[in-house]
């Protein structure tokens, strides 16, 4: 009797639970066209303002709050949306947020006075929320393998920042071609397009039977919503100067209130607030450079939106094309890190975004600071197109190192904390750079100098401040470096 020798697989072939890891891209598609809208929809706007303020006649106040309710009930409901997709499922949010987005995009294209308009834009906000954060739960959940997780939180967040980028392009060429209008109305194909290819393509969540399901914890999440709406509510009153008492009353009580539930949530079993990740070197840092990141992206699109139109003169559209550069910059860096990640490391990628964006915001300072006469349009579009390389190589290394210590099973809480600290950078950025643009601007035309020369002065002053807050993600960058050089080290 002879026993057969068992041939051995051939070493190329990988094993099977590694295999087994890997998913179809399908599902990123989705993920990322849907955070490519979700950021499109937060700069679009800005250059359709006066052409809805004519149309609609909508004051000054409303077209304000057309940008400040959408960005206000983002950020406020993020945690509340990345824990709706934990306990109602991923995919089911995913949906409801494309639904509620679309339907207030609709609303806010076909209003017809400054209410309407500001309304839908606060409904929007809250299917962003609920949107962004299901999307990046998806991804979490989805590729948990360490090769297409790297992949997948790259194209996710590249997306989102080119999607930011060309907002102010297609805004522009929409308002000169077209209408208004179809800056809300065209998500509706987009938002219609996207159920259907998530419907096909993400998998319902399948809950262990061993596993309990979590609760909502709604009383919490009440409580942190309020405290996330009071500290971005804060951050827009901000932007009309900083010697006002009622945004910093707002600070406060948002504060006091976060840290109430912070201390509750310590001692808790099935914790709203994902504290326990706040302790691990590399998410805590991922979320404190997100803060910097985001505030000098969305400053950067303010402040050169407002340089062309105000400063130069420029149309909407021709405002849109000054800013294509910002836009290829990003486009070009975010298709390279990939293979540069291999190459010296996400760590040293991130430091070099970051060093790229305190040389610019330096030399944008000097620049816009120096005019004495006609702006020098040509030397920004031209700097502004170096700035944009630096935006991708901060966040996709940011959410690659925050989104890699999320487990599965708070992906949604997990994901939704690491967005509630890039929307919070979003409204200090603009916090920071709008009321210093403004009072130098203003300042100065009084004292008697030209409105062109004098807001291209304030323009500069917002820059300084950006240029100090370059030089805080710096710092960051530096200890991210420092925390995985001794794991580089065993490695090699």
């Amino acid at each position: 009797m002879s026993v057969e020798p068992q041939q051995e697989a051939p070493p190329t072939e990988p094993r099977q639970d590694e295999r087994s890891l890997d998913r179809p891209w399908g599902v990123l598609a989705v993920a990322g066209i849907a955070q490519m809208l979700v950021m499109l929809d937060s700069t679009v706007v800005n250059v359709a303002l006066p052409s809805i303020g004519s149309d609609i006649h909508a004051g000054a106040q409303a077209l304000q709050w057309a940008i400040s309710g959408y960005v206000l009930t983002y950020g406020s409901l993020l945690l509340l949306g990345g824990r709706l997709a934990d306990v109602r499922g991923r995919r089911a949010m995913f949906l409801t947020g494309i639904a509620i987005f679309t339907l207030a995009s609709c609303a806010a294209g076909l209003a017809g006075n400054g209410v309407t308009l500001v309304a839908s834009r606060i409904a929007q906000g809250v299917g962003t929320a609920v949107l962004s954060a299901a999307a990046l739960s998806i991804i979490v959940a989805t590729y948990r393998s360490e090769r297409q997780m790297k992949i997948a939180l790259t194209v996710w967040s590249g997306l989102g920042v080119v999607g930011a980028a060309i907002g102010v392009i297609i805004g522009g060429a929409i308002v000169e071609y077209i209408s208004w209008r179809w800056v809300f109305l065209i998500n509706l194909p987009i938002g219609i397009a996207l159920s259907l290819a998530a419907l096909r393509t993400v998998a319902p969540m399948e809950r262990r039977a061993d596993t309990p399901a979590p609760s909502l914890r709604l009383p919490t999440a009440v409580l942190v919503t309020a405290a996330l709406c009071c500290i971005s509510y804060a951050f827009i009153d901000m932007q009309q100067g900083f010697g006002q008492a009622a945004p910093w009353v707002f600070l406060v009580v948002g504060l006091a209130v976060m840290a109430f539930v912070i201390r509750a949530e310590r001692h808790a079993a099935d914790p709203l607030l994902p504290l326990f990740l706040m302790k691990v070197k590399t998410y805590a840092l991922a979320c404190f450079g997100m803060v910097m990141a985001a505030t000098l992206l969305l400053g950067s699109i303010y402040l050169g939106s407002n340089y062309f139109q105000q400063a130069a003169g420029l149309t909407p559209l021709e405002t849109g094309f000054a800013m294509l550069p910002l836009c290829l910059g990003s486009l070009i860096s975010a298709f390279g890190i990939p293979r540069l990640a291999g190459r010296i490391g996400m760590p040293k990628i991130y430091l070099c975004g970051v060093a790229v964006q305190l040389v610019c915001s330096v030399a944008l300072a000097a620049i816009t600071w120096s005019t004495t006469t006609a702006p020098p349009v040509g030397v920004v579009i031209a700097v502004m197109g170096l700035y944009g390389l630096g935006l991708p190589s901060m966040f996709v290394p940011l959410y690659t190192f925050g989104a890699a210590e999320i487990p599965e099973q708070h992906s949604g809480t997990g994901s939704g904390l690491l967005n509630t600290f890039n929307e919070a950078g979003a409204g200090m950025g603009l916090a920071i750079v709008a009321p210093i643009a403004a009072y130098i601007g203003t300042h100065q035309q009084a004292t008697g100098t030209s409105q062109p020369v004098a807001d291209a002065h304030g323009i500069g002053a917002a820059w300084i401040a950006l240029s100090v807050c370059a030089l805080i993600a710096g710092i960051i960058a530096t200890a991210i470096v420092r925390v995985f050089r001794p794991a580089a080290a065993r490695e090699v």
